[in-house]
Parts: C-alpha cells; sequence; structure tokens
C-alpha cells in the first residue's frame, strides 16, 4: 500500500511510462515538477533528507500553499511563466487524480485547483507564397538533398518532429503515398503524402543507399549513416527558414502549422486536419480556424469601405 508522496509519484510516473506509453521526456517534465512539490512538502511537514512526507498529511491547504509559492516572484530567482505555472498545476492534478483512482487518497483535493489564465498565443506560419520560396530553393549539394526531403515531408504531412526522425524505412508506402507514424503515447496514424515530397524523398535515397553502412531501419539518416537527432533538424530548418520568412518563431513546427492552415484556408475539414495532425482533441485543431480568422478580419478591413 502506497502511503509516502515519494511512493505515489514513483508508481504514477511507471504508470505514465508503462500503461499511458508517455514519451521520455513527457515522464521528465512531470518528474521535475512533481520533485519540486515533494521538497515543499518536506519544507513545510519539517523533514529531513530521507524521511518520506505522507499522503495522509496533503490536504487542499498545503496544494494550494504550494502554487502560491510557484506563484510568487519574489518566492525564487525565477519567475515562472503561466504556462509553466499552468503545466506544474497539471501535473499535481494528474498525480492526485491517479492516487484517488488507486485508492491512496481519500479525496482529490488537487481537483479544486484553478490555472492561471494564460494569453492564447496564435501559431506563427509561412505564407503560401513563403513555402513556395522555401520548397523552390535550388538544392544540390548532398545535405541539400536532405533538407529538401525533410522540408517537403515535413509541409506535406505536418508531422511532427519526433514522428519524423523517428520515421522507419518499412513504414514509407510510396506506392499508395502514405506513411506509418507513431505520435504522443505512441498512437499510430497513416498520413498521406503528394507527389511534390515523394519525389523528394526517392532522390533522397539514393544518398541514403551511399550512406546507410550500418543498415539502419531509420528512414532519415546523417551523413554517417547514424539516426537524425532533434537539434540537427532543428537548425536545418531555422537556417532555411531564415531565407524566405521573417517570422520569430523558425522551427519543425511552424511548417506543421502552414500545413495545418492552408489546408484549412482550401477547405478542407476541420476534423479531417484534426486526424491528420493526431490530436486527441478537436478544440486543439480549432486554433487554426483562430488563425483564418483573423485573416478575414484584416482583409475585411483592408478592403471595405466603412471597415
Amino acid at each position: 500500500m502506497v502511503t509516502s508522496v515519494e511512493e505515489g509519484i514513483s508508481e504514477f510516473l511507471e504508470h505514465l511510462a508503462g500503461a499511458r506509453k508517455f514519451s521520455n521526456n513527457t515522464i521528465v517534465s512531470y518528474r521535475n515538477d512533481l520533485k519540486q512539490f515533494t521538497e515543499f512538502c518536506r519544507k513545510s511537514f519539517d523533514k529531513s533528507e530521507g524521511e518520506f512526507s505522507q499522503l495522509s498529511e496533503i490536504d487542499k491547504a498545503i496544494l494550494k500553499s504550494f502554487v502560491a509559492e510557484i506563484s510568487d516572484p519574489f518566492s525564487s530567482s525565477r519567475t515562472l511563466s503561466k504556462k509553466s505555472l499552468s503545466r506544474k498545476i497539471s501535473s499535481l492534478k494528474s498525480l492526485f487524480k491517479f492516487l484517488a483512482l488507486r485508492g491512496y487518497v481519500k479525496k482529490n483535493f488537487a481537483a479544486s485547483l484553478s490555472f492561471p489564465k494564460v494569453p492564447k498565443k496564435l501559431p506563427q506560419y509561412l505564407s503560401k507564397g513563403e513555402v513556395e520560396d522555401l520548397l523552390g530553393m535550388k538544392h544540390v549539394t548532398e545535405v541539400a538533398v536532405l533538407d529538401k526531403a525533410i522540408i517537403e515531408l515535413f509541409y506535406s504531412t505536418g508531422i511532427r518532429l519526433s514522428e519524423l526522425i523517428n520515421l522507419k524505412f518499412g513504414n514509407v508506402d510510396f506506392k499508395s503515398g502514405t506513411i506509418k507514424v507513431f505520435g504522443k503515447g505512441s498512437k499510430e496514424r497513416i498520413v498521406p503524402f503528394g507527389s511534390h515530397a515523394k519525389e523528394a524523398m526517392k532522390s533522397y535515397l539514393q544518398i541514403r543507399e551511399i550512406c546507410n553502412v550500418n543498415k539502419s531501419e531509420m528512414f532519415f539518416l546523417d551523413n554517417a549513416g547514424k539516426k537524425l537527432y532533434p537539434m540537427k533538424v532543428q537548425r536545418m530548418i531555422r537556417k532555411d527558414l531564415s531565407i524566405v520568412s521573417e517570422i520569430s518563431k523558425k522551427s519543425p513546427h511552424v511548417l506543421r502549422h502552414s500545413f495545418a492552415t492552408h489546408l484549412l484556408d482550401n477547405g478542407a475539414d476541420i476534423r479531417a486536419v484534426k486526424e491528420l495532425l493526431g490530436h486527441e482533441s478537436l478544440s486543439t485543431t480549432q486554433v487554426y480556424t483562430h488563425l483564418t480568422t483573423e485573416k478575414l478580419k484584416k482583409s475585411y478591413k483592408q478592403a471595405h469601405p466603412r471597415a
């Protein structure tokens, strides 16, 4: 029977990794957030190093005190953003929901915690002209052939960076023009890609055949035949986007945002876009409808004589 906060967190993280199949990065974030909570509990209950704070000692007052402390800009040398604060509260809510379902706590006191109001930021994306400029750039070197294939696939499918670097050769079907990817929570989905991406990827295969000395199953490899790492792709995208656009954020996710926005601009059904992006909730996809609405408002103000 789990009785201490530390034991509860340990079992919760095991549950996320096992049953829920959360990514390592997500689990690390949960662990860091909840470690801060255990340190707060130790201090609050005057526990020495190595002593455990008991779950029976945790109530609504303790949880609210913790949130108040991490919300106080003067309690730490580093002020938390509202987004980071929301993530920490979400970690607490998830933990205590799990503990309550397992019967380790009598009541889920964290359910009453409220999130700070976070102003919604609309995602940045490329215009259709900027995409044409990006994909029309001359790619003549071996490295540039890789760039071209990656950019075309990002824009053609809207997949995430993690999904691209973990794409396996056997999960690319050129005949049907689809790829099989594993998104958040290892959820599998099939995503179609277009003729331009197909052409760029087939051109890259000639380079891959030379580089793949280790017989890797990964589709995209570096010059040494090793799996691509995120920072390498991020640097490459940032370099190429800098040539065609002045947007402040230049990351692979910008191509994902551009993919979704341009689909909706051209009349795609939002539920279909949701499935293509691998979103769990339609509300996550709806942020892209705000982008199209903002563009309509801008066009109206520019064109209507009484706007």
